[in-house]
């Protein structure tokens, strides 16, 4: 057992990489959509009609555009997930494995 293999993903630092700052982006998001939540969810002010359309109006401009970019994102991370997936692996003898 002192030299038994350990199989891993061969997955380039790039990769590891891209991944991060895709998930960054989708992360982006939080504060916009917390405007959001807070519009749908307040139901204490007062009604004006004018005021309500021209919110709705803008916060359904700003859900498209993040349904578009989270659309693109998630599909952007499964890409480069399957990507990682389908690398080969490299198998590694522990006797060489060094713990830092």
């Amino acid at each position: 057992m002192k030299n038994s293999a350990l199989c891993i993903k061969a997955v380039p630092y790039q990769d590891i990489i891209d991944l991060r700052d895709t998930v960054e982006r989708l992360q982006s998001w939080q504060e916009p959509l917390a405007v959001l939540e807070k519009y749908f969810t307040n139901p204490n002010t007062p009604i004006n009609k004018k005021q309500v359309v021209k919110d709705y109006y803008a916060c359904s401009q700003l859900f498209q555009l993040f349904k578009n970019n989270y659309d693109s994102l998630t599909e952007q991370v499964n890409k480069q997930v399957l990507t990682m997936n389908t690398l080969e692996k490299m198998t590694v003898l522990e006797s060489s494995v060094k713990i830092l």
